[in-house]
């Protein structure tokens, strides 16, 4: 559990939702923790007595950390923070992950391994419709969590052979999507995941710095603009013992 010294209470005048107020109060003293991710966040039970409120607000508030990756919660055992071993939420936007983990106060950024129009293989053209003759827009990044390579991208997108962002370009804004809305207006709004486990190839565990064979976490994803035209296709692979994917299933 965390304790502060001078922990702050909610304010029962204001308009802000008492949910919203315990969620503030919690991301600032996590940030202010001194990284003991081992030791259980507060339960439930603390909560509601230290905030003199029902459970509703304390669960609603927890909730919300747990999507935002800043807590994670185990089956009997309790809430945890989440400092040093990133956890991707569910409702994260695509082409987020750098900024998040940045919010987190974690040290991450990211590198262009390589950017070309290249003619596509025969599963890219089955995956987005074209034919072998239409080139496709070819990004190579990795991303590092304090140096330390955490996740390979390699993004494939169907658009104006005249779009050709520089490296320098993409890792100043951290999103090769965000520079595709503001130079062409073109806003990919959907990402259709297909989550699996596999071992690392030779050039795989390569550039994620682990051995061949190893386990990663593969995503591979379908991208959608706003008129639900299949535009493009990703594929990360991520450093398995060094990342968590935390989503909600409802019944």
């Amino acid at each position: 559990m965390i304790r502060n010294p001078q922990k702050s209470t909610i304010d029962r005048s204001s308009s802000v939702p008492l949910y919203k107020q315990i969620k503030e109060i919690l991301i600032k003293e996590l940030q202010a923790a001194d990284g003991e991710t081992d030791r259980p966040f507060s339960t439930e039970h603390e909560l509601v007595q230290r905030f003199h409120v029902s459970r509703a607000p304390v669960r609603q508030a927890l909730k919300e950390l747990a999507n935002e990756g800043y807590v994670y919660r185990e089956r009997a055992k309790g809430t945890f923070p989440v400092q040093e071993f990133p956890v991707r939420p569910p409702g994260l936007e695509l082409g987020g992950l750098v900024g998040f983990l940045r919010d987190q106060g974690l040290d991450c950024n990211s590198k262009v391994l390589g950017i070309d129009c290249v003619l596509p293989t025969e599963n890219l053209c089955a995956i987005l419709g074209i034919e072998p003759r239409n080139k496709v827009l070819s990004i190579s990044r990795l991303i590092l969590l304090k140096e330390k390579p955490l996740v390979w991208t390699q993004t494939y997108l169907f658009v104006s052979e005249d779009f050709q962002p520089s490296a320098r370009e993409l890792e100043e804004v951290n999103s090769v999507f965000v520079t595709l809305e503001t130079e062409r207006g073109i806003f990919i709004s959907r990402g259709d995941h297909q989550i699996c486990a596999s071992g690392a190839n030779r050039e795989e565990a390569e550039i994620l710095g682990i051995k061949y064979g190893e386990p990663v976490l593969v995503i591979e994803t379908k991208l959608y603009t706003r008129n639900d035209r299949l535009i493009g296709w990703r594929r990360a692979v991520h450093r398995a013992n060094d990342y968590k994917f935390s989503f909600t299933v409802n019944r």
